[in-house]
């Protein structure tokens, strides 16, 4: 039934908008392929606090991991927001 998927979508949607710094995360995925670094540059956070609620949109499946490059001995992965999460907008 399509409207069942309607209502799971529009929940993991509520449960992403919930807290502010995903609401203001998430449309920065659907503009493309971007890293945690550039989102938290963006809006002005530390990385290590908006990386609890990239793993909540991810697992939410609202974005999805896209691209791991290395750079300075550590590995940075590239996000964007998913079809699902596009369909709505």
């Amino acid at each position: 039934m399509p409207h069942d998927n309607d209502a799971s979508g529009d929940q993991r949607l509520l449960k992403a908008l919930a807290h502010p710094l995903r609401a203001k995360a998430l449309p920065l995925f659907a503009e493309g392929t971007v890293s945690p670094i550039q989102v938290a540059r963006q809006l002005d956070v530390d990385v290590s606090h908006l990386a609890y609620h990239i793993r909540v949109l991810r697992q939410l499946g609202l974005i999805e991991l896209v691209e791991t490059r290395q750079r300075r001995g550590a590995l940075e992965h590239f996000y964007r927001a998913t079809d699902r999460n596009s369909d709505g907008h």
